[in-house]
């Protein structure tokens, strides 16, 4: 229980700094999972046409889960469960597992979890959370108490522009200005990072910066702004 307590404060913190929504998926998936290893997170989000779309994703290999992929809204997924049940799911991986979630393919994955956690935040938005230790006492309380932080953080941030702090509508930097006109024009980080002389990390900060400024989620939402 202690485990869960110290990482309820050091997540508690974090939201106490507005981070960005690509900041905070990294920070628990290294924070919520009692094993100590990166776990998966992911947040989703309800789109047109009653299916989801990935918004944040950390600790997955690009081919299983990656920001901007949708796929339905079905009770035949964890997600859908949760959200159209409205509760916060757990389950343990076992092949009862994929009889239950039809949906889901069993398909080998390089690190296999244990157990997975999925929890409806509000009207729109939900998390997922891949663990590699299974589920044990005090879990169930720790996500409905993380299920609250982050239904007050997505209130908090309102349109969940992503901001830091206060930057919403703020002038880019020169730099910034440099690496949004590079993305435009469908760079990756890493590429970017090489034209400008930086590290793919120090892009990677600065792409999020910009989206704060710009009041947008990500790439996906760059030909709507300004």
């Amino acid at each position: 229980m202690s485990s869960h307590l110290n990482s309820l404060l050091a997540i508690t913190q974090l939201l106490a700094n507005k981070p960005a929504l690509d900041a905070l998926c990294n920070f628990l998936s290294l924070k919520h999972c009692p094993s100590g290893e990166v776990s998966r997170v992911y947040f989703g989000k309800k789109v047109e046409d009653n299916r989801l779309r990935v918004e944040a994703a950390h600790g997955f290999e690009p081919e299983n889960c990656y920001v901007g992929k949708i796929f339905p809204l079905e009770i035949g997924r964890p997600s859908g469960r949760a959200i159209l049940e409205n509760k916060i799911i757990m389950e343990v991986n076992n092949p009862e597992y994929y009889i239950k979630y039809p949906a889901i393919k069993n398909a080998p994955i390089p690190y296999p979890w244990s157990s997975q956690v999925t929890i409806p935040i509000n009207d729109q938005y939900f998390m997922q959370c891949g663990r590699y230790a299974p589920i044990s006492e005090g879990d169930e309380i720790f996500y409905h108490n993380l299920q609250s932080l982050m239904q007050i953080y997505f209130n908090r941030i309102g349109k969940v522009a992503l901001e830091v702090g206060d930057l919403y509508g703020k002038n880019l930097t020169a730099r910034q200005e440099k690496i949004l006109e590079l993305m435009r024009l469908g760079y990756t980080n890493e590429v970017i990072a090489q034209k400008i002389g930086y590290s793919p990390s120090l892009v990677k900060q600065e792409t999020m910066l910009i989206f704060s400024k710009l009041g947008i989620s990500g790439r996906k939402d760059l030909s709507n702004a300004s």
